[in-house]
């Protein structure tokens, strides 16, 4: 049977050619993520181990401590580093420090976010300090920087004056050389080098060091050594080898990576089920189209078993040629992705390689789709009998649709029944309930398709007929013919424009959100933090001692350790707040006192007003009063006024300001008057109104649509191979009948005009079916998601209709090949055809 099923193969291959594209294209995705990420992987483990290469000892704040260092404290102090450098087995050990900043251009009229600026302290080691001069000299004196090579080459010169922007503001310094990175990789960031008291000076004057580097003697055990140097250590730091770091480090990496991988297998998962209703339309007509062979077969003695296991075999074939093809496909796209990346951020990447994890997924996955799309046409092949081998013509069964209508219908009515308890049953994680029931109703108006499908077609018999005569009227006629094969055709589109519509219909109604969150607020600007380390005091000064300005309120950011876990702390400015923005509390933010409104998060731990919560942070541990609710997502885990956050964090970093200008100012003159300010000392500090904001805020959803829409397009390209293979494979079914047509009058053109509406047909019904879908299911997700500050659905009519003008254009586009190959037939040819 295996060689009968290889001739059968051999003998009409063009009828599967387009149903392995589909397989190879959902399964390059998967084995593109999986090359992608192994050489990734592969990349960071040279790094990371060429970077710990020749240090032994790392010291540095542990990652499992609950000890929280002091935000004006660095974790290691000098009298640190004078003990390790005393302990035995040590030879050498550095103390590194860095910050982060931003150069300051020297046209620089307004605050702009760019690419940030890592500033450390100079060793003299090129182990330790990342590289080493390249030209010039090394900073000995205050004041003096290096530049990494990418940055001086950029337009700087030894002996030119640069304004470094820190926490403290804006700093003068000379360059006095240029550094060349180890591997040459800056990930589009600037580095500086300069002493290490300037470096303190750059963070608030805050001694002591992030790390501490060790060589340790000749002959000594690092691991012996590590043990020795964590005994002098102070709590909440830790001794870890080189080698024991790079592997961390490599881990830590690995444990991301997989969420890339899992993220991308999503996607290649809805392409390979999109490619499933190809697979079984494909094998169901193929199985029509040969009932004789199969007559024949039963008739001289062949089991329905043997033809069911040659039907699996065929599929076998193809899905490992179509895996096969897919790898290749993964292999090119994921050399194509490499190399652009390679152009932004350097040659981070190992070696191209096919791991074991993309063979066994990409075979694994196309294998196991095939075979069990296949598996329904098999058993009814199986069970054809040998008096089919009479019949003249072979004719797909006209079964009736109630089994189909009935599962499809109970399918629906549980789903529904799933999404309702979801959305309005008292349920910890509703989304869930709205999920399964999403996917089962997929499926049941899957089902319902084909019964949906014939009234419709019934309807459109008289539109086409009237619009293109008698083309149209076979268009509609041949559409009802085959009401499952159209369904599960259209099917097959509906799902991919299902999800894009849900994303399109999730993230409207997100910036709906955002919108309303920034037209909620009576602040005039918005002072953002870019750097990552506050806003500056001097900056508050600034904004606050302009004249035109009115109030400014701080909020700050900051970490606490809560029942034995890290959680986050919102530090408000309470009465000027309350003032420009509103909060979802009860009662009002102004009740807070000296207690603390906990996050909907808390809540859900048992914690309510009135109870007490005892939290840690690195200024002090506070037992606090639970006075009130903050169930606005914006907050924190916990949110407390500024006197009871400097009791616990001591200062308290600020991550944005809310300002607001006096009555009858001039809002876009003072806004430009406050940028030229801020970008000459304080380029780290972004101004933005609060339409400005919500027009980024929504750029930035735009652009998630986007990327979410471009992995969505495998499905889409299978969905529309789908209607090109379900026609070709009809024509090929209807060769006979277009012959007569033809030799009774019917031209060329009408032919291709006859296919292309049955193509239209079944897209834009597909397309209507998952916008429809789309809206209900993305709507229900939305409502399921109220308790993260959700409070309406926004329906994308922009989106819809590009979706079904993009429709109808996929059915023209898929319509060529089948309509060519119609209207090309010869008539007596045709005609002559069995």
């Amino acid at each position: 049977m295996f060689r009968l099923a290889l001739k059968s193969l051999k003998h009409s291959p063009k009828r599967l050619i387009l149903t392995a594209v589909a397989v190879a294209l959902g399964v390059s995705l998967v084995a593109a993520t999986q090359i992608f990420t192994n050489s990734l992987s592969s990349g960071f483990s040279n790094l990371f181990s060429s970077a710990y290469s020749s240090i032994d000892v790392v010291v540095e704040a542990d990652p499992n401590s609950d000890v929280l260092v002091p935000l004006d404290e660095q974790p290691l102090s000098d009298a640190d580093l004078e003990a390790i450098e005393a302990t035995d087995g040590v030879a050498q050990a550095f103390g590194v420090v860095t910050g982060q900043g931003a150069l300051v251009s020297a046209d620089a009229t307004a605050s702009q976010p760019g690419p940030p600026t890592f500033v450390q302290n100079w060793n003299a080691n090129a182990d330790i300090d990342g590289g080493a001069v390249l030209t010039g000299s090394a900073p000995t004196q205050p004041g003096e920087v290096v530049l990494d090579s990418a940055t001086f080459d950029s337009g700087y010169a030894l002996g030119d004056d640069v304004t470094i922007a820190g926490e403290n503001g804006a700093s003068d310094y000379t360059v006095v050389g240029s550094v060349e990175l180890e591997g040459g990789i800056s990930f589009g960031a600037k580095f500086v080098w300069m002493s290490t008291d300037d470096v303190h000076a750059f963070n608030g004057d805050v001694p002591g060091y992030e790390t501490i580097n060790v060589f340790a003697a000749e002959g000594a055990d690092p691991a012996a050594v590590a043990t020795a140097i964590g005994e002098e250590l102070p709590d909440g730091t830790r001794a870890i080898s080189g080698e024991d770091k790079a592997a961390e480090s490599v881990d830590a990496l690995n444990s991301v990576l997989q969420y890339v991988d899992i993220f991308a297998i999503a996607f290649a998962l809805i392409s390979l089920f999109v490619g499933a209703y190809i697979i079984v339309n494909t094998f169901r007509i193929i199985v029509t189209q040969r009932t004789r062979e199969f007559g024949l077969l039963r008739a001289v003695g062949v089991t329905g078993k043997q033809v069911r296991r040659m039907i699996l075999m065929e599929a076998l074939v193809v899905a490992l040629v179509a895996s096969t093809i897919g790898l290749v496909l993964g292999y090119l796209l994921a050399l194509a992705i490499t190399g652009i990346t390679k152009l932004f951020v350097g040659d981070i990447f190992g070696v191209l390689t096919l791991p074991p994890d993309a063979i066994a997924w990409a075979y694994g996955l196309g294998i196991l789709v095939t075979l069990a799309s296949a598996l329904a046409p098999a058993i009814h092949a199986s069970r054809i009998s040998p008096m089919e081998a009479l019949r003249e013509s072979a004719t797909e069964s006209k079964k009736p649709l109630r089994t189909r209508n009935i599962v499809g219908t109970a399918m629906s009515v549980v789903a529904l029944g799933a999404i309702f308890l979801g959305l309005y049953g008292d349920f910890d994680r509703p989304y869930i309930y709205v999920g399964a029931g999403a996917v089962l109703l997929v499926l049941g108006i899957t089902l319902l398709a084909a019964q949906l499908l014939v009234p419709i077609a019934y309807g459109l018999r008289g539109v086409l007929t009237s619009m293109f005569k008698v083309d149209g009227k076979l268009a509609a006629n041949n559409i009802r013919r085959e009401p499952r094969r159209s369904a599960n055709t259209a099917a097959a589109l509906m799902i991919g424009v299902m999800l894009l519509a849900l994303v399109a219909t999730f993230t409207e109604s997100l910036k709906s959100v955002v919108t309303a969150q920034f037209d909620a607020t009576s602040a005039d600007y918005f002072a953002i933090d870019t750097a990552g380390t506050g806003i500056p005091v001097g900056a508050i000064d600034l904004i606050s001692g302009t004249d035109g300005v009115d109030q400014v309120a701080r909020v700050g950011i900051g970490e606490v350790q809560y029942d034995g876990t890290s959680s986050s702390l919102a530090v408000i400015d309470v009465d000027a707040s309350s003032d420009l923005i509103s909060f979802e509390t009860e009662p009002a933010i102004t009740e807070v006192g000296g207690g603390t409104y906990i996050s909907v998060a808390i809540q859900d731990l048992g914690v309510g007003v009135g109870d007490t919560v005892t939290l840690t942070g690195s200024g002090s541990s506070q037992d606090l009063e639970v006075t009130g609710l903050f169930n606005d997502e914006n907050g924190g885990d916990f949110n407390v006024d500024w006197a009871t956050g400097e009791e616990l964090l001591g200062d308290v970093p600020v991550s944005q300001l809310l300002i607001s200008a006096d009555p009858g100012a001039d809002i876009e003159g003072l806004q430009s008057t406050l940028e030229e300010e801020l970008a000459t000392d304080y380029p780290t500090v972004l101004l933005q109104s609060p339409d400005q904001l919500a027009q980024f805020a929504n750029q930035f959803i735009d652009l998630l649509l986007g990327i979410i829409s471009a992995l969505l397009g495998s499905a889409l390209v299978i969905a529309i191979l789908g209607v090109a293979n379900t026609l070709l494979l009809s024509v090929t079914e209807r060769t006979r009948e277009i012959g007569l047509l033809r030799a009774v009058g019917l031209r060329r053109r009408s032919v291709w005009r006859m296919i292309t509406l049955e193509s239209m047909v079944m897209a834009i019904f597909g397309a209507i079916l998952g916008m429809i879908l789309g809206v209900g299911l993305g709507a229900a997700l939305v409502l399921a998601l109220q308790d993260l500050g959700f409070d309406g659905v926004t329906v994308p009519w922009f989106w819809l209709v590009i979706y079904t003008v993009l429709a109808a254009i996929a059915g023209v586009v898929a319509a060529i090949w089948p309509a060519w190959r119609a209207s090309k037939l010869d008539i007596l040819q045709a005609i002559a055809t069995e």
